[in-house]
């Protein structure tokens, strides 16, 4: 088979199709509110909805037989070089967000030990309602709080926080985790225009996040790259609070700081433009347009809030080489 059919493919499409019969999908994150008509256990619904109004798949494809399982209520499909872990956790209360995550972080970490993919390289978290509550009562606080009980709990130190995103999706969604782990240990990577989220100060709330800026996994056959969720956040303070267009500029160059040590600019890259106004996108996208898209990189734009309330603008992505 040639190197070609052993790469792992990142895709955007508006139906799920393999790029040919050697592919098979490890796992699809589904935009849009179009139901697929059957169950598909590497499907999962983001509940983030499209700008263009259709809806899109985000495919990742391997060159392998693929095994599903679950671990409880966690999903798990398995290839070669990684796993991804599906976890959807309904929630009844406000106050009830910290030991959700907390528990919900408890059972992946468990569910980890079940594969044979230990390193966890990064964790999608699409949190309902992100910005609602004031103060330590935000739930994107709450959020990191339960979330950092769980590190504490199972001694992952700061150093091993894997790279991640976190979106808010509407009301009465929950917490959603989709999590990519791998057999090969990553290299996370931080912006030096940035300091680590997992040092930010009291000020943004009583646990700081727990996450890394990037990361890089090395296969025999392919080099994967991630971007974290990233924004218009130089230090650790917001810059043009709630300005689209300069925190647009200040999210590419955050972007283009990382250039170094992570080529997810350099062509060929999949990336999701998150905005909090559906109405920005206009302002916006011939920019997006004109630097992520050069080299054959495919762009999403979806609406979610982010986890700053007066931050506008998030773009995180994928490079497979």
């Amino acid at each position: 088979m040639t190197l070609k059919n052993h790469r792992l493919r990142v895709v955007l499409s508006d139906e799920i199709r393999p790029p040919d019969s050697n592919y098979h999908l490890l796992v699809a994150f589904r935009f849009g509110k179009t139901l697929d008509p059957d169950f598909n256990p590497a499907v999962v619904d983001t509940r983030l909805a499209t700008l263009s109004g259709k809806a899109m798949y985000e495919c990742w494809w391997v060159a392998e037989p693929v095994a599903h399982k679950c671990h409880g209520e966690i999903r798990i499909a398995e290839c070669a070089d990684y796993a991804v872990m599906i976890q959807d956790t309904s929630e009844s209360a406000q106050d009830e967000l910290v030991t959700r995550t907390r528990a919900a972080y408890l059972d992946l970490f468990d569910a980890l030990r079940s594969t044979r993919h230990r390193h966890v390289v990064k964790i999608w978290n699409y949190i309902g309602a992100i910005n609602e509550g004031d103060g330590d009562n935000e739930r994107y606080r709450k959020f990191s709080t339960g979330r950092a009980m769980a590190f504490a709990e199972f001694d992952i130190p700061n150093t091993a926080a894997p790279a991640a995103t976190g979106i808010g999706t509407p009301n009465g969604s929950g917490l959603l985790t989709i999590t990519l782990t791998s057999r090969h240990a990553p290299a996370f990577v931080e912006n030096p225009r940035q300091i680590s989220a997992f040092q930010y100060p009291r000020v943004y709330g009583p646990s700081s996040p727990k996450f890394a800026r990037g990361a890089t996994v090395v296969s025999s056959n392919h080099t994967l790259q991630l971007l974290s969720g990233t924004a218009a956040i130089v230090g650790h303070e917001s810059l043009h609070a709630h300005n689209t267009q300069l925190q647009l500029d200040e999210t590419l160059r955050n972007i283009s700081a990382l250039s170094e040590s992570l080529s997810i600019l350099d062509g060929g890259g999949v990336f999701r433009v998150y905005l909090k106004n559906a109405a920005d996108k206009e302002l916006v996208v011939e920019k997006i347009q004109t630097r992520l898209q050069t080299g054959k990189a495919q762009v999403m734009f979806l609406q979610g809030d982010i986890c700053r309330r007066e931050l506008m603008i998030e773009i995180d992505g994928a490079r497979v080489q």
